[in-house]
């Protein structure tokens, strides 16, 4: 296994336990983070005596998004490049991967870090988290199958406002909605995903990998269309007057603060 900057990784019991380092920036993900979870959760699959995964977040946050900061700020970010050769290959290496993944939901997930999220298999938050879609109100479009999961789990009723208005969706609120399996006191967050990914490991490893592979195939279907045009959307969107706008008034505020 690699030595990684942006990410830890342990195993025990069977259990990998893969936890984003970056509580300084909120753990807003940059390419390199993508890279280092996709290099980790391939370790994981190959390793004979891992039997589930639990992801989670460092410090108070479960990942703040995009880590804008990474953008020049007289740039043009290239974000099909991005997605195409970081993001969507995690997504669907989770998607893929045998093991079942507890994404253990520690506090705020906003933008690309609610597509990692929902494309784990079981996902519990804490009573503290929030769920939060900034895409639109910085000019771009929703990735990192975001447009895929949101609209398949809670609707389009319901996808269509989070997507389009940025507001919100607490832990609660998720959970009432589908959006998540269950939500914990903070203080218990962790003992509880602990128990969850143990039972897993517990469970016949093929049996389990062939329930997530049916499962996969009747709600994942289309996954790898949808990636493929939310990169192309998001391409198109990097590129707009807005969206360098957008990028101009982050680096504002930052050099304000």
């Amino acid at each position: 296994m690699s030595k990684y900057e942006d990410i830890s990784v342990q195993l025990e019991k069977g259990v990998v336990r893969i936890t984003i380092e970056r509580p300084a920036r909120l753990n807003a993900f940059r390419d390199q983070t993508a890279d280092e979870l996709l290099d980790a959760l391939r370790w994981a699959d190959a390793a004979a005596d891992a039997r589930a995964i639990i992801l989670t977040g460092a410090g108070r946050a479960f990942g703040a998004g995009y880590d804008l900061s990474t953008i020049q700020p007289n740039e043009t970010p290239d974000l099909h490049r991005v997605l195409e050769r970081h993001f969507n290959p995690l997504i669907r290496e989770m998607r893929a991967t045998r093991l079942p993944i507890v994404c253990q939901v520690n506090g705020p997930c906003a933008g690309a870090a609610v597509g990692v999220a929902l494309a784990g298999d079981i996902v519990i938050a804490a009573r503290s988290a929030y769920f939060y879609e900034p895409f639109v109100g910085i000019a771009l479009v929703p990735d990192a199958g975001n447009t895929l999961f949101l609209s398949r789990l809670i609707g389009r009723a319901r996808a269509a406002p989070m997507m389009m208005l940025g507001d919100r969706v607490s832990a609660e609120e998720a959970r009432g909605w589908g959006l998540i399996w269950r939500v914990c006191e903070d203080a218990e967050l962790r003992a509880e995903a602990d128990r969850i990914a143990a039972t897993l490991a517990s469970r016949a490893p093929a049996a389990l990998a062939a329930t997530k592979r049916l499962i996969a195939a009747a709600s994942d279907f289309a996954i790898d269309v949808q990636l493929d045009l939310e990169r192309d959307l998001q391409g198109v969107a990097g590129r707009t007057p807005e969206m360098k706008q957008a990028i101009a008034a982050f680096f504002a505020a930052r050099k304000g603060a």
